[in-house]
């Protein structure tokens, strides 16, 4: 194998990278992994975990070793198709429980947001994304890492990214991430607040959650 030394840094911190020790140190599953790996906790394209850095998202990879299959896979298999049953997915799952709580025995993030909300008192910044968003982040993780893994073919032909966490907005002609498929919070939540007038004609008072809320008495 050829050697390869990168250029790295700039002014007293430039220096040169000997790529072919960091892979030999690695190993050829982590070094086969890094480019899902990168997209996955955030690079040019893709966002990363709020407040969970490289070297955070790392340790946790070190906690979780099993997650290096599916980084494996979907490097293996560029633009597979990813859902929430799919095997794949409920490692990288698990991967995001453990990155916001290295001691958490849980597989699912709607579960983990929960209780770190609940119970530990986390701000909603500092849990998990839910399962569909979190969704939606991993394909346009896996459409990033599959361009990478096919950037040695002579002509490139990616599909559309259409369906991997990307819209294309038919007004502005722009691309869009897709945050999320489910309803809007605020709206979803609505039929959950009840004021429980008694009367046919609502006569409630200040304290009143619909009024409140600036809705119709229920």
């Amino acid at each position: 194998m050829a050697a390869i030394w990168v250029a790295f840094g700039t002014g007293k911190n430039f220096m040169y990278l000997d790529i072919n020790a960091i892979c030999y140190a690695l190993g050829k599953d982590r070094s086969t992994a890094l480019p899902m790996f990168h997209s996955f906790t955030g690079c040019d394209t893709t966002s990363a975990f709020f407040g969970k850095g490289k070297k955070s998202v790392w340790e946790a990879w070190n906690a979780y070793v099993e997650v290096t299959e599916a980084f494996n896979n979907l490097m293996n298999h560029p633009y597979m198709t990813v859902t929430v049953n799919c095997k794949e997915f409920q490692l990288l799952e698990r991967f995001t429980v453990i990155i916001y709580n290295k001691k958490s025995n849980l597989d699912s993030v709607n579960e983990a947001r929960r209780e770190l909300f609940s119970q530990k008192n986390r701000t909603m910044e500092n849990i998990p994304p839910t399962q569909e968003a979190l969704l939606q982040h991993t394909l346009r993780a896996v459409y990033q890492a599959g361009i990478w893994a096919t950037s040695d073919h002579c002509e490139q032909k990616p599909p559309t990214s259409e369906g991997f966490g990307w819209t294309l907005e038919s007004a502005t002609k722009t691309w869009r991430p897709v945050c999320s498929n489910l309803p809007v919070a605020s709206q979803a939540c609505s039929g959950l607040i009840k004021c429980g007038c008694k009367s046919a004609m609502c006569t409630c008072g200040g304290r009143c959650s619909c009024k409140k809320a600036r809705w119709k008495c229920t």
